[in-house]
């Protein structure tokens, strides 16, 4: 009824139906197993294309089978799949970044490990908005398909760009700042040079007064400082109290209390400092709202002031670059008059480690007068066009002579054409000509260039028959191998491209059991048919109604060897097949037969006839024809407990399989079920719903039967749930099928009609 009822008329309620649609869920997610180049140790990654494989896990790789078993799949119909990488004893590179005090401050850790993380190279610059408390760091592999920047970076934890929350999106790396850093420098903020506070707080007529600035210490509100006459008109010092003053008697928080501002030993800077020592220790100078004195104080970055906080002198220290050769300043203005001369015209120049070429500039020599900035730009000019047409390499055509005038007086700045660990550029005297010392580029020229850091010390071995099984099924609480499977909420498939060994494989049959999931397994490397049967026969193999073996081993064309054939387990592939299968046909239709075709196979490793077949198959091995017409194809459906002399109910793989999938269905779709009264009108709504799910499937053709009564049954009543169930707070559901088992043998009896006289 409605909840309240207050006038005569009509009132509307929705009830509801009883009906929770279940949904069958999928039946084709594939988990591989397996060794690759790259990619995190004991991670599930979930992936849908062969594309997704070749950029989280590096690709094929020709020693190892896991990426060609992936590619197989996807060729082959498969569409999701998850990664787990396998390594044994796994180390990841790393690298240690230093402060400029020499103290290791932040620690980079390649995610992926093994040698891949030791290509990936670190450069650490501090030009950034924020130059005295903030670094940008750039990230690179080796072979430069992937470079990550990060800008504006903290060594502050509670910064919004603290750096191991920013690298934390990084797909290279991990950073990790130094445990127990100390951070005992106060922040500060420093003015840019003001000669006379006075005439720079004095606007010209008709302008407003410069009196207001906006100051935040230690990331506490906001403060407005106003200057009043005397603090205008009394010189450097004056400001200084007046700023002091006022923010030490906003509070008695020590980074307000303590809070000092004096000028300079020269009495033409400002100096801020806060109260207190530590990460947040800061002071940030922003401009006045209305009446801005602080661009004429020259105070806060935005102004040409320099801020340093807390943090600064634990960041780490810009990384040189070999690349980038920057002279000596040129002080005397006359320093290049005349040149290039007779006597001073030539320098000899190495790029990127090569030979020495001499670099001639005899033309043109400059006139006298010219300011020296006009003349080195002029300089600078000729010397790129000159080394940029000596080769056609990219070191050389992508050269640069530019001007650096930041200073007090202007410099060269040589930038090879490359950048990288190889970029290097070097300057020599060309005999005795002194053009290179005169342009400043002879100073602090060593014979072997700085180097950028990488990471090193990344290693991983490849799995052995001695490290095998504890890879793939570790003890203990460690994430890899098959536990990594843990992560991923629903897998279907479980495939370990030609793994072989009979301890691993029994250990993932169990977890396949436990996980409602099914193994495709390989069978025994360079295996005869006559070992097959012995294999098959034995303890080699698991006898799980969640697992099958298929066999021989196919061949493919590889790409890394330029389309030679290659031998291929084929789990990989049968994994596709079956996930081709179930979107075609059903879960319910065996994966096997003219249609299961093995896309891109050449041939089969063994060729086998049709006793051969029929020697294997009442064993429970599937194997792969090569039949005329049809080419090479899936030719099995058995389960590895399908032997005929076993006789289980789940001997073949699609009734297992459809089994599994009503199972997880079922599930995951009566969960609502949890804490609803244990009573008859429970009972009928969980018939209702299953009944639906069982119908719809029959509809499809899941069933055997030619009725829904000879397909399946759905109980859930006071028969199959007694007073004492209900007590203990079960409800027990009973759903029964009739499997649809593969024809394996089409048996054709032919007779002839006897001949009959004509009447």
């Amino acid at each position: 009824m409605p909840a309240t009822t207050t006038f005569p008329g009509v009132y509307l309620e929705r009830l509801p139906s009883g009906v929770r649609s279940i949904a069958g869920v999928s039946t084709s997610v594939a988990a591989f197993l397996g060794e690759a180049s790259r990619g995190t140790v004991g991670v599930a990654t979930q992936i849908f294309n062969f594309t997704d494989f070749t950029r989280e896990f590096g690709g094929l790789v020709s020693k190892y089978d896991l990426g060609y078993a992936v590619r197989q799949f996807f060729m082959n119909g498969g569409s999701e799949a998850w990664i787990v990488r396998v390594a044994a004893n796994a180390v990841q590179a790393s690298v240690p970044l230093t402060a400029t005090g020499g103290a290791t401050v932040l620690t980079l850790t390649a995610l992926d490990a093994g040698d891949f993380g030791n290509g990936i190279t670190v450069t650490v610059d501090w030009k950034t908005p924020s130059p005295g408390s903030t670094f940008n760091l750039t990230l690179a592999t080796a072979d430069g398909t992937s470079v990550e920047s990060y800008s504006g970076l903290s060594m502050n934890s509670q910064d919004a760009k603290f750096v191991e929350k920013a690298l934390a999106s990084s797909q290279l790396v991990k950073a990790t700042r130094a445990a127990g850093l100390a951070f005992p420098n106060p922040g500060t903020s420093t003015s840019g040079v003001v000669a006379d506070t006075t005439a720079a707080l004095t606007p010209p007529a008709g302008q407003p007064p410069r009196t207001d600035l906006r100051i935040v210490v230690d990331g506490l509100p906001v403060i407005t400082i106003s200057l009043n006459a005397a603090a205008v008109s009394g010189g450097i010092g004056a400001v200084a109290s007046a700023i002091q003053t006022q923010v030490v008697g906003i509070s008695t928080n020590p980074s307000l209390k303590n809070f000092t501002c004096k000028p300079n030993g020269s009495n033409d800077r400002l100096i801020l400092t806060s109260g207190t020592t530590g990460e947040n220790s800061s002071v940030m100078v922003l401009q006045g709202a209305t009446r801005d004195a602080a661009a004429a104080l020259k105070l806060g970055v935005a102004s040409g002031g320099t801020e340093v906080d807390g943090t600064s002198a634990l960041r780490p220290k810009p990384t040189p670059d070999p690349g980038v050769l920057r002279g000596a300043a040129i002080t005397t203005a006359t320093a290049l008059d005349t040149l290039p001369k007779a006597d001073t015209h030539q320098l000899q120049l190495v790029l990127d480690g090569g030979v020495a070429d001499t670099v001639d500039l005899i033309s043109g020599g400059l006139a006298a007068g010219a300011d020296l900035k006009t003349k080195l730009q002029d300089m600078a000019t000729r010397l790129q066009d000159a080394v940029q047409a000596l080769r056609s390499t990219a070191a050389y055509t992508g050269f640069t002579a530019k001007v650096d005038d930041s200073g007090a007086n202007p410099l060269l700045v040589l930038t090879s054409g490359t950048r990288g660990p190889g970029s290097s550029v070097s300057v020599l005297a060309a005999g005795a000509d002194t053009f290179a010392n005169t342009l400043g580029l002879l100073t602090g020229i060593t014979a072997t260039p700085g180097t950028t850091k990488a990471l090193a010390g990344g290693s991983a071995q490849d799995v052995s028959p001695s490290t095998v099984y504890s890879s793939y099924v570790p003890s203990g609480t460690a994430r890899q191998g098959l536990s990594a499977l843990e992560e991923v909420q629903s897998f279907n498939l479980l495939i370990m491209p030609g793994i072989t060994d009979s301890a691993t494989l029994a250990d993932a049959a169990a977890y396949c059991q436990a996980r409602s999931a099914f193994l495709i397994a390989d069978a025994p490397f360079d295996t005869d048919i006559q070992h097959m049967v012995t294999a098959i026969s034995g303890p080699s193999l698991p006898k799980s109604i969640n697992a099958a073996v298929y066999y021989p081993y196919f061949f493919i064309s590889d790409p890394l060897n330029g389309g030679a054939n290659r031998r291929m387990p084929p789990s990989g592939a049968i994994a596709g097949i079956y996930a081709r299968t179930d979107t075609t046909r059903g879960v319910w239709k065996a994966p096997a037969g003219t249609d299961a075709s093995v896309v891109g196979a050449l041939g089969v490793e063994y060729t086998l006839t049709d006793s051969q077949n029929g020697a294997l198959n009442p064993l429970g091995v599937n194997c792969i024809r090569s039949l005329p017409t049809f080419g090479i194809v899936s030719w099995g459906a058995r389960t590895l407990r399908g032997s005929n002399a076993e006789a289980n109910e789940y001997k073949y793989v699609p009734v297992s399989r459809t089994a599994l999938f009503i199972e997880q269905s079922l599930y995951h779709g009566l969960q609502w079920v949890v804490f609803e009264p244990n009573d008859e009108t429970l009972w009928s709504q969980i018939r209702l719903n299953v009944g639906a799910f069982m119908q719809g499937l029959f509809k499809q053709g899941a069933f055997a039967g030619v009725s829904a009564d000879q397909a399946y049954f759905v109980e859930c009543s006071s028969e199959t749930t007694t007073s004492t169930d209900q007590s203990l707070g079960r409800v027990n559901v009973i759903v029964g099928f009739a499997p649809l088992r593969p024809a394996e043998f089409v048996i054709i009896q032919l007779q002839q009609i006897a001949g009959q006289a004509a009447s």
